[in-house]
């Protein structure tokens, strides 16, 4: 759309005022998402037999017996228990204690900075019902705390036993504002200003102040529903929440549907032009719809424990004396926490705020790639929004880890290799092609198993001229990777350590965990609540063809292709976002699409991608193994909507109804059969069968 200077004056007059009012509502906690007060569990044991203490966290000294009830000091008899934490430092850091305390038992619980240096008295023969122990005095500014009970009982007196301990960081509420959804107050109005000027022009300015006045009556209504009767000012009481989005995103999306529809009719027979006006607004939605559900997420997640790989993340961090100092791990997402924690602050709350903004940006990046890939806004539009409303993504943003990174990684490689941009000059191509090839082997080593390959076609489908840039891509990528490969090499003795560890990890959890069989080289179950990689070292061959059979392993993996790509399983709805017949049944019929027309690639390239993974997959580990197809079965499931939609329009105008019913503008990403018409192509037609490079 063009403006006038009148409009242009109209639109900024209306986003001002738009964004006062969304900066008040903020201030005003309108749109606060507010946890309750949570304990986040540092350490929680309860003492039986049946699980032995662990020695790198647990060190037990004197006539302590280990007995059903607990750990138990007999009349007589001292000992001294020692336990080493990590303490968070995102609140208070208190010990609770349990278990029976009889006449003449005594203990004392003292704390050091790490279990050589003195230890400072805390308290002294704590009640064991639940008895709370603040330790924030004393060991609230150490990163590493050892706290130690040393008790005895009188010889005349009755056995004392402890039976649990439990140390948590208390934290406070925490209070998130809504700021994906407070943006819809500003675009909103202006979406309701564009869809006035295009379907009558006058009267324009004042339909978008109305909407903005009647959204901001709606937000105080919801922020006065939600208040208590709690004489303190109401509106700290408010928590705005990912069930009443829909209260300000339904509204957007029905003025999405009005600018659509008032898109200038094409004559018939001509080639859609897409509306890119209408797709970015699109995205706006999108993004809010997204970002909430995600901030939702991190309300309810923020106190809960990490996984065990963001904290060997952390600690590779801190102790990080080199780029290339980084254990068994690759080295970028090491980089990328340093530096954030650093900006940021060093909490693990920080941490997954990054992971949310990362989520975020796929949405938009996985946006822009198929609509370029496809030529058309719309597709673009689609997996984006079915990637926002993913369950499985939204609880993985809010984990730390490095998958949102790695899914930019991955796409923004096939965007270099799959995609054409002809305003691309050959050393921005070399350069993309460099960054994001490196970018996917320095979050996973594996990632060679597709990155090659998809040179390789990139070279073959440009023609021989293009040796020379693939070449010098692939050497700046491999000048950034050797220096990891020689550090696995001087440290594990093997180059490829960083990869080969996650078969060793593998393995032991399907013979250890999962099968409880055990293997030849497997730990025991004790052994690997410990040390996960615990084992002599294997390669993905060895890993499956030394402890299974060929049989075996062909079998394994198609049953994984199957239950992840071709059922409606709880694997498939990872992949997918739904587990329902009807979106199954959408997503087949896009699939069918992809695999005749030119966007062939896509399916070829969700094989490459997930390789051998599906057999993990089948076994039942974990499936964020496969997390970076994600966005291929998405395009699936979007193409598969659209052929559905262009046949539901076809038969619409074969029954009579074409007389009153308005070409779609944009047109429909996928049909199935017949001719040319104003809708769109047919799927062998898109801008992606004349460039896809």
């Amino acid at each position: 759309m063009t403006f006038t200077r009148a409009q242009w004056r109209d639109l900024i007059l209306i986003a001002g005022l738009a964004a006062l009012v969304a900066a008040a509502a903020l201030g005003a906690g309108r749109f606060d998402l507010v946890s309750g007060n949570r304990a986040g569990a540092v350490y929680d044991r309860t003492y039986t037999p049946q699980e032995p203490l662990r020695a790198s966290i647990e060190r037990v000294e004197g006539d302590w017996t280990l007995v059903r009830e607990g750990l138990t000091l007999d009349p007589g008899r001292s000992g001294v228990l020692t336990i080493r934490l990590r303490n968070l430092h995102e609140g208070r850091l208190v010990a609770m204690l349990f278990g029976r305390s009889g006449d003449g038992f005594h203990f004392t619980l003292a704390v050091s900075p790490d279990g050589a240096k003195p230890f400072r008295p805390v308290a002294g023969d704590v009640s064991l019902d639940g008895g709370r122990v603040d330790l924030t005095p004393v060991a609230g500014n150490l990163k590493t705390v050892a706290m130690r009970i040393q008790a005895s009982t009188e010889p005349r007196g009755a056995a004392g036993v402890i039976s649990r301990i439990r140390v948590v960081v208390v934290n406070p509420p925490l209070v998130l504002p809504n700021v994906p959804i407070a943006s819809v107050l500003v675009l909103a109005p202006v979406l309701a200003y564009l869809v006035r000027a295009r379907r009558h022009g006058a009267g324009a300015l004042v339909y978008g102040l109305a909407v903005l006045a009647a959204l901001a009556l709606m937000t105080e209504a919801m922020a006065w529903d939600r208040g208590t009767a709690d004489p303190a000012r109401w509106w700290e009481a408010v928590m705005a929440s990912q069930d009443r989005d829909f209260y300000l995103l339904g509204p957007y999306a029905l003025l999405l549907l009005l600018f659509w529809w008032a898109a200038p009719v094409q004559a018939a027979g001509a080639a859609p032009e897409p509306d890119n006006t209408w797709a970015w607004f699109a995205m706006g939605g999108i993004l809010a719809l997204g970002g909430s559900r995600r901030l939702g997420a991190l309300a309810e997640m923020a106190w809960s424990p990490l996984d065990p790989d963001v904290i060997t993340y952390i600690q590779l961090a801190e102790r990080m004396q080199g780029p290339y100092d980084t254990g068994s791990r690759e080295p970028l997402w090491l980089w990328i926490v340093k530096a954030w924690l650093g900006l940021a602050g060093n909490t693990t709350l920080s941490l997954r705020v990054l992971t949310v903004l990362l989520s975020l940006v796929l949405l938009g990046l996985a946006f822009k790639v198929f609509r370029d890939y496809t030529g058309r806004p719309l597709v673009g539009v689609l997996v984006a929004g079915f990637l926002a409303i993913n369950p499985y993504l939204i609880s993985l943003s809010v984990r730390g880890l490095r998958d949102e990174a790695y899914l930019i990684a991955v796409l923004s490689f096939v965007s270099f290799t799959l995609v054409k941009y002809p305003s691309r000059t050959p050393r921005a191509q070399v350069l993309g092609l460099a960054v994001s090839g490196a970018a996917a082997l320095l979050l996973r080593l594996n990632s060679y198993t597709f990155v090659l390959p998809l040179l390789l076609y990139w070279v073959w489908r440009q023609g021989a001229a293009k040796w020379k840039q693939a070449t010098l891509a692939l050497v700046l990528i491999t000048v950034v990777t050797v220096p990891h490969l020689v550090h696995n090499a001087r440290t594990f003795g093997d180059p490829l350590y960083s990869m080969n560890v996650h078969f060793v990890w593998m393995r032991n959890v399907e013979f250890v965990a999962i099968k409880k069989t055990g293997c030849a080289g497997c730990p025991t179950p004790e052994e690997l609540q410990v040390n996960a990689t615990r084992g002599p070292s294997l390669s993905a061959f060895d890993y499956l063809f030394g402890y299974h059979s060929v049989r075996e392993v062909v079998a394994t993996t198609l049953r994984g292709y199957r239950d992840a790509y071709l059922r409606p399983t709880p694997l498939f709805q990872i992949q997918s976002g739904t587990q329902s017949r009807l979106g199954f049944a959408i997503y087949l019929v896009g699939v069918f699409l992809v695999l005749l027309g030119p966007y062939w690639e896509m399916l070829a390239l969700m094989v490459l991608l997930a390789n051998a993974v599906p057999f993990a997959l089948a076994i039942g580990i974990d499936p964020r193994l496969a997390v970076h197809t994600v966005p291929f079965v998405t395009f699936c499931l979007a193409c598969g909507l659209w052929g559905v939609a262009d046949v539901a329009r076809q038969l619409w105008r074969t029954v009579g109804e074409a007389s009153w019913a308005r070409p779609w503008p944009h047109g429909a990403a996928c049909r199935l059969t017949g001719t040319q018409s104003d809708i769109g192509r047919p799927i062998g037609a898109g801008p992606r069968g004349a460039a896809g490079t």
